[in-house]
């Protein structure tokens, strides 16, 4: 289960949100990546997020524990996998992970290290800290989709597609989860400054700081709620449509 992907078409299960909007939306998607010679398949489990993550160290760094099956207790039906392929080959990962937090917060999971690990206590190194200092980060409950573990194959870089991955990381997460939000961390500085415009903007804090451990880093967390993505959605369908409507009106005037 967790190695075997589809096409993205095939094995997406629209079940919440707009759903026709939503079916325009994917298919519009996936008509965009293959402009840019790129094909969407989608899968459950990071078993096969791990492997890529492996085979292609030269361009990417070892996941972060929140990712990474060896780390996390991460069960199937609470990860999707997207990767993009040229040909046979990756070249664009997308990890997605659900948490389910009713009695909790982000910033709880975050500094009592579970946000990361199957086993803070044993596992986080004596230095290691997890320091929420994004205000937001208190009221990020309930159920949350979390997107990361972004990757691009260098020739595919300057292809636009993250604009791509962040549209899927709104649409998938609506409509196989439903969440409360929908939440990422990018690099503060020079990351976050760059893919901020391509992902539209959404609110953001820093202050998600890492420190030693796995990886000492000051992450920007974005987020939007689920009124918003699905606003976002709606509007990007309407806006893809009025070409297609306007040449339509243009035809039968004829």
């Amino acid at each position: 289960m967790e190695n075997q992907l589809n096409l993205l078409l095939d094995a997406v299960n629209v079940t919440y949100g707009p759903r026709l909007e939503i079916g325009r939306y994917l298919l519009l998607i996936a008509e965009q990546a293959r402009t840019l010679g790129v094909t969407f398949y989608l899968g459950r489990g990071f078993q096969r997020l791990l492997e890529v993550n492996r085979h292609h160290a030269d361009s990417w760094s070892p996941l972060a524990p929140t990712f990474d099956p060896t780390c996390s207790d991460i069960a199937d039906d609470a990860a999707l996998y997207i990767e993009g392929r040229h040909g046979d080959a990756p070249v664009v990962t997308l990890a997605l992970r659900r948490y389910d937090w009713p009695a909790s917060s982000l910033a709880e999971e975050w500094e009592s290290g579970r946000f990361a690990y199957r086993d803070p206590a044993h596992q986080m190194q004596a230095e290691e800290r997890w320091v929420a200092g994004a205000p937001i980060a208190t009221d990020i409950s309930g159920r949350v989709s979390f997107a990361g573990a972004v990757w691009f194959r260098p020739d595919f870089r300057a292809r636009r597609l993250p604009i791509l991955t962040s549209s899927l990381m709104r649409t998938l997460s609506l409509t196989v989860w439903n969440p409360d939000f929908v939440i990422g961390m990018l690099e503060t500085g020079v990351t976050s400054r760059a893919l901020l415009p391509l992902y539209g903007h959404p609110h953001s804090q820093s202050g998600m700081l890492v420190q030693g451990g796995w990886k000492t880093i000051d992450s920007t967390i974005i987020w939007e709620s689920r009124a918003e993505v699905t606003a976002r959605i709606l509007n990007a369908v309407s806006k893809a449509e009025q070409p297609a409507a306007a040449e339509r009106r243009k035809q039968s005037s004829r």
